[in-house]
């Protein structure tokens, strides 16, 4: 590991400014759970880091006005152990139970969940000059391909890695970053990028710029969510496939629906050909292995990850199940 500089600013404007004076030489840290293995992988070789766990303004909880704000410091753990998201949010509390082990759960953080970079083994491997790391080539398209992409592959197959993103994405949240112009809002499905947008990253943050906290409003009443997560060992792993659902029923006929995949394309995958089936219809008349089936109409699997167009299928027609079938 090459030796680097670490320092610790204690505003927004400071961070803003270190960020954007070397941005080719400077990353963002806060738990450091995955820059830190790029960096002793020799995938990355900052010459500066930046931590943001000294800003009040990506810690905590906070309720104001019927939405709750998350900072983006807030630990996996943390946001597991409050009472005010098991009550409210235990959706999200599930999706934060599902992240990888008690060790990383205390020291990963919202922010650095969203903001992870790609699990491919070709991107992950120092040696491969890949497409996600300014290359021309995506190895995985004929190489191993068994965790990627079945939906919006390309230029490169791989899927975006993080559990909070469907599970805050099916919940409508907004995401709220800092940056030399200033404070920046963007609902969080816009704040993913396919590597046809951005080679180099895999979300919208500009030059000096860096996510604060996320807001989730509160949800509409008899609205209900599901979180399920498939992958090889139950504890540790990435997902292989996962869905956040949301629904919200009035008299018994579902009036929204957020349907968000994982795990099968490179940004969190919203599945808008059964939302748009289901909405309006009434629960005693869906058909959910036919509304299921529509889910992996347009995927696109490689030779060795054929088995999640029906692990996708099957996966959203559980979620749905547990969501109108009670």
């Amino acid at each position: 590991m090459r030796p680097f500089e670490y320092l610790e600013p204690t505003t927004l404007q400071e961070a803003a400014s270190l960020l954007s004076d070397d941005p080719l030489g400077t990353r963002p840290i806060a738990g450091g759970t995955d820059l830190l293995s790029e960096i002793k992988d020799g995938i990355v070789r900052p010459r500066r880091l930046v931590s943001l766990l000294r800003l009040d303004e990506t810690q905590g909880v906070s309720i104001q006005d019927e939405i709750v704000r998350l900072g983006s410091g807030l630990t996996i753990a943390d946001l597991m152990c409050d009472p005010f998201l098991q009550a409210r949010f235990p959706m999200l509390v599930k999706t934060a139970s599902s992240i990888a082990t008690p060790q990383i759960r205390n020291v990963g953080t919202l922010g650095g969940n969203l903001c992870q970079r790609p699990r491919c083994w070709y991107y992950r491997h120092p040696l491969f000059p890949c497409y996600k790391k300014g290359g021309t080539i995506c190895y995985a398209t004929t190489g191993y391909n068994r965790n990627l992409a079945i939906f919006g592959g390309g230029v490169s197959f791989i899927v975006h890695p993080s559990d909070m993103a469907p599970a805050l994405i099916a919940l409508d949240a907004q995401l709220d970053s800092f940056g030399p112009n200033g404070l920046r809002s963007v609902g969080l499905e816009n704040f993913f990028a396919s590597p046809k947008d951005q080679q180099l990253q895999e979300h919208v943050l500009g030059v000096g710029e860096y996510v604060i906290a996320v807001r989730i409003p509160f949800p509409e009443p008899d609205t209900r969510g599901v979180y399920l997560k498939a992958r090889d060992r139950i504890a540790e792993d990435f997902a292989l496939v996962s869905i956040a659902a949301t629904v919200t029923l009035k008299d018994r006929t579902i009036k929204r629906a957020n349907i968000i995949l994982g795990g099968v394309a490179p940004t969190p995958y919203r599945v808008d050909r059964v939302e748009n089936a289901i909405i309006g219809s009434r629960v005693k008349d869906l058909d959910l292995r036919e509304v299921s089936d529509l889910a992996t109409l347009d995927a696109r699997p490689l030779q060795g990850n054929e088995y999640k167009v029906e692990l996708a299928s099957t996966l959203v027609r559980r979620a749905l199940e547990q969501i109108v079938g009670g």
